[in-house]
């Protein structure tokens, strides 16, 4: 069962740690999760997640490059989403944003957001669409995104790819709710996927 109550969809592959900074939260964010519910990819030794210095551009873009690349021979022919997940900070956390090319993913996760969710003791669960902004990555989108990730990735019909990027707090409190917050996107995006 998932941290809210549901099981998630199989077909999903998470990765965490592509930034080595934000390895920490994933690992707690996936400790909501039984065993066999999702697959995981954790990569140990992920890049650095602060901005590069000029002369460090080039050689992180071709490291982050080969990275995603790489998440290509890890998805099997059962996973239907990639999902990324990352963290940022936002002291009016916690809040996420999805990015992610595929309309019907996209319009499958609005529409998600903004039903409530019912908790397995019947507790509701308010809406996320205060919390959540999805972003297209085409550009033919009004809200869209560029990416340095490989279209090879995010754009692939093998696979949908979902890009989550949880804001958080510096607030204890306020991080186990984007600990949830991740949880139930995940869970929504299984669903979706």
């Amino acid at each position: 069962m998932s941290a809210d109550g549901g099981s998630v969809v199989a077909g999903v592959l998470v990765v965490i740690g592509i930034h080595r900074e934000e390895l920490a939260f994933g690992r707690e964010v996936l400790d909501g999760f039984d065993r066999g519910e999702i697959d995981v990819l954790e990569v140990p030794d992920g890049l650095s997640g602060r901005r590069p210095l000029p002369d460090e551009c080039f050689r992180n873009r071709v490291v982050h490059r080969a990275l995603y690349l790489q998440l290509l021979s890890q998805l099997g022919p059962a996973h239907r989403l990639l999902l990324d997940l990352h963290a940022g900070h936002d002291d009016r956390g916690p809040s996420a944003d999805l990015l992610c090319a595929s309309p019907r993913l996209r319009a499958c996760l609005m529409h998600a957001l903004e039903s409530p969710a019912t908790l397995a003791a019947g507790e509701a669960l308010p809406s996320l669409r205060e919390q959540v902004r999805i972003v297209a990555l085409d550009a033919g989108q009004p809200l869209h995104a560029r990416t340095v990730i490989p279209e090879a990735v995010w754009n692939n019909p093998r696979f949908a790819y979902l890009g989550v990027e949880v804001y958080l707090p510096d607030d204890a409190a306020r991080r186990a709710s984007a600990v949830l917050l991740a949880r139930r996107i995940i869970h929504l995006a299984g669903c979706c996927a």
